[in-house]
């Protein structure tokens, strides 16, 4: 039975903590002299836990302002 369980309990964990690439898609809004422009793009995050990926596309997730105008970048992570 040890014989077994073993190897099932490695694999398991083998494949709850594998690192993987995932993708940031994000979305940049900027508002300036009552213009507003869209770009959209996607960046890697490689070798990483989906936790830490998404970490990553958190942080890229920024907003500012300058006077009237407003600088918005929204990302979400993809598989």
């Amino acid at each position: 039975m040890k014989k077994i369980i073993f190897p099932i309990a490695l694999l398991t964990l083998t494949l709850a903590s594998c690192k993987k690439d995932y993708s940031c898609s994000c979305t940049d809004t900027d508002t300036y002299d009552g213009e507003t422009d869209t770009y959209t793009y996607n960046y890697k995050v490689e070798g990483a836990t989906k936790v830490q990926a998404q970490a990553a596309c958190n942080e890229a997730t920024i907003s500012y302002t300058d006077g009237a105008d407003t600088y918005k970048t929204k990302c979400d992570l993809s598989k």
